[in-house]
């Protein structure tokens, strides 16, 4: 696997991708997120009121799962990609377009589905917006063990969800 360059440490510690090393014909790891990207586009104005997010899961430089949130009320991108990658994702690399979820609404946290899966690391296009997340499920995932990357590719995984992005910061500032 190609390293991905310097790192910067985040808040909590997180390990943020410098954004000129995340450029595009870039690394392994944004040539990956950039196929999660593409995963998300297919659900285009059809995820509403939930973000579109692809999911790309990695082991020993081969793609081995990925998968996208088709709708609403459906699983999550994170779910498909666990499902293809069956018992191959223990010690993997998923890459996902947005923070995995860590709260049950209408389906399970996929941070949880992470740990369970044994998933060794994550690479984490944006952080989640939305308040119920918004940090957590990073922090999920390192509390137990797996190593967190945010910010690969973090401009088009924004671009990607900007409508999303605009209404959860609205709704922040109105105590919504």
């Amino acid at each position: 696997m190609v390293a991905a360059g310097p790192r910067a440490r985040g808040p909590r510690g997180t390990t943020r991708a410098c954004q000129a090393q995340a450029s595009p014909g870039g690394s392994h790891e944004a040539q990956m997120m950039r196929k999660a990207l593409g995963l998300a586009e297919r659900a285009r104005g059809k995820t509403h009121p939930n973000p579109m997010v692809g999911c790309v899961i990695v082991r020993d430089g081969q793609v081995i799962g990925e998968g996208f949130h088709p709708a609403a009320g459906q699983p999550h991108a994170e779910v498909f990609a666990l499902r293809a990658a069956g018992n191959k994702a223990e010690g993997a690399t998923a890459y996902v377009t947005l923070e995995p979820c860590n709260h049950y609404g209408r389906t399970p946290p996929c941070s949880l589905a992470l740990v369970t899966a044994g998933v060794s690391r994550v690479v984490v296009g944006m952080e989640d917006p939305n308040p119920l997340v918004s940090g957590t499920g990073i922090q999920t995932l390192k509390d137990n063990g797996i190593e967190v990357v945010v910010g690969v590719e973090e401009e088009a995984c924004r671009e990607l969800n900007v409508d999303f992005i605009e209404r959860m910061m609205q709704e922040r500032e109105s105590g919504e």
